[in-house]
């Protein structure tokens, strides 16, 4: 049987979704979303075994930002291999063709976030190293003075890059936070604006099943546990887990494809997770 890897095809999207679904569990909407919004063939690397698909991971164009200067990163998404294909070291192939491809394409770093804690070790046996990490709050929900708004991608990407624009962070562009913005509202949420008591704060975030608000990201220039409980409250949630700038939790790995960028580990909320 042979093997071929690289970009994907037009006509793989059934199988792609079908591998998607196989492997995430995500609903027919997620997935569309991802492919209405930010599919192109050669956004999606493959594996694929006479003529069939084995194994796909997405990558999307982020920029590293610190200061005037930015340097150009790939965020790899929904890393998967087909469950009848597993064990044959099909994703480690893909991994080393996406670094191959993407350091072809300009990119200087490849930047995911593990699904699991224990595929931290697995990409580090592929070149990655923990590289960004995140604090991660609760509060229970309560009332505030304020006002919560949902906000177009353009208007979110606005007003987040003035926000972080003091620290080094990961910018993202509005296809990626429209799809964040899709997925967060099929479950209940969205990207917000947050107007306190004077002050404006940024978030997005969705409901879970056990009807917490989940955060994907809170920027904010107050304390972020009350703006959690507000946002909860405001949601219809009894209680938020938001993660926000800083902190010691290990986040986003890199596997570096030129010589790292003289600046601080950037802060990387958004993660389509």
């Amino acid at each position: 049987m042979s093997l071929e890897t690289g970009p994907s095809r037009r006509g793989d999207v059934p199988a792609l979704k079908a591998l998607w679904k196989q492997a995430f569990g995500d609903g027919d909407a997620c997935i569309g979303a991802f492919f209405d919004t930010l599919y192109r063939p050669e956004t999606v690397l493959t594996v694929r075994e006479d003529e069939q698909v084995r194994a796909m991971v997405c990558w999307l164009p982020e920029t590293i930002c610190f200061g005037r200067r930015g340097w150009p990163a790939a965020y790899l998404y929904a890393v998967a291999t087909e469950e009848s294909a597993r064990g044959r070291g099909l994703c480690g192939r893909l991994l080393a063709y996406a670094a191959g491809f993407l350091a072809s394409q300009g990119f200087r770093t490849l930047l995911l976030v593990p699904g699991e804690a224990s595929l931290r070790g697995f990409y580090a046996r592929h070149g990655y190293a923990d590289y960004t990490a995140v604090s991660l709050l609760e509060a229970e929900a309560a009332p505030g003075a304020g006002r919560l708004e949902e906000v177009s991608a353009p208007e979110y990407l606005e007003l987040r890059e003035a926000m972080l624009a003091g620290r080094a962070y990961v910018s993202c562009p509005v296809p990626v936070l429209s799809y964040q913005r899709a997925v967060a509202r099929q479950y209940g949420g969205g990207l917000y604006r947050l107007e306190r008591d004077g002050y404006t704060a940024l978030a997005c975030a969705a409901l879970d099943a056990a009807g917490r608000a989940v955060v994907y990201e809170l920027l904010t220039p107050a304390v972020p546990r009350d703006d959690a409980a507000f946002l909860a409250h405001a949601l219809g949630a009894d209680r938020a887990l938001a993660r926000t700038p800083g902190g010691e939790t290990p986040f986003a790995m890199a596997r570096w494809l030129a010589p790292p960028p003289d600046c601080p580990p950037p802060y990387l909320g958004i993660a389509l997770d």
